[in-house]
């Protein structure tokens, strides 16, 4: 299988840190710089660093940059760090997306900034031009259900949505192999999104509602694979 771009960058990001090309302390080069060195989106970047933070290797401070954090931080046991994520752990993480992602939906729409809308409807848009572009679309994805998360204004909830990231870039490379499910989950995308900017709770928890279905409609064929 080919490598996708988000783990390629994710694997050379980490293989540098952990060889000391950037010593504890020392800052990383920007979004943009790593993003033109690596030949890769913004975002595609941006979703490997939020990994890595959450693998204790970085501490990223807005409005000053990205931080190496020394090797007493690292993680290298995350009890959702997986390779392959087996079926019946999918459905396990899609019970509980179901149970949680639709009340977030509401609250973003309740409680989000007009900044925070702003991301979750670019990364929307970024996912559907990914698509069209037959780019690695993976890191746009994830980071529109962690946009959601933030714009909920809860802080469990965000950290549990980032704490959850290589389960879902997981999932996301498992229903990958089922034709149209990609591009399903970027129309969905797009009408929570504008649900959310349109401040109506009750149809953003619908259509997320509507969309972790579909994703365990694709899922189900995925046991006759």
């Amino acid at each position: 299988m080919k490598e996708l771009a988000s783990t390629r960058v994710l694997n050379e990001l980490t293989k540098r840190i952990e060889q000391e090309d950037w010593k504890p302390g020392q800052k990383l080069p920007s979004l943009a710089g790593l993003a033109k060195e690596y030949e890769v989106g913004v975002s595609t970047v941006r979703e490997a660093l939020r990994i890595l933070e959450n693998r204790g290797y970085l501490i990223i401070e807005h409005g000053r940059g990205m931080y190496v954090r020394s090797r007493n931080y690292w993680s290298h046991d995350s009890a959702v760090e997986l390779t392959m994520l087996p079926v019946g752990d999918l459905f396990s993480l899609l019970e509980f997306r179901g149970v949680l992602e639709p009340e977030m939906a509401a609250m973003a729409a309740e409680r989000g900034s007009p900044g925070q809308i702003n991301d979750i409807k670019r990364a929307a848009a970024v996912m559907i031009d990914d698509l069209e572009k037959g780019s690695d679309y993976f890191s746009a994805d994830i980071a529109f259900h962690e946009y959601i998360a933030e714009a909920c204004s809860n802080a469990v909830m965000a950290k549990v949505m980032k704490g959850i990231s290589d389960l879902l870039l997981e999932s996301r490379r498992q229903t990958s192999r089922i034709p149209g499910s990609a591009e399903k989950a970027s129309h969905f995308h797009m009408l929570i999104a504008l649900a959310i900017e349109q401040r109506n709770a009750s149809l953003a928890k619908e259509m997320m509602k509507a969309h972790l279905e579909d994703v365990k409609q694709d899922s189900m064929m995925l046991k006759e694979t």
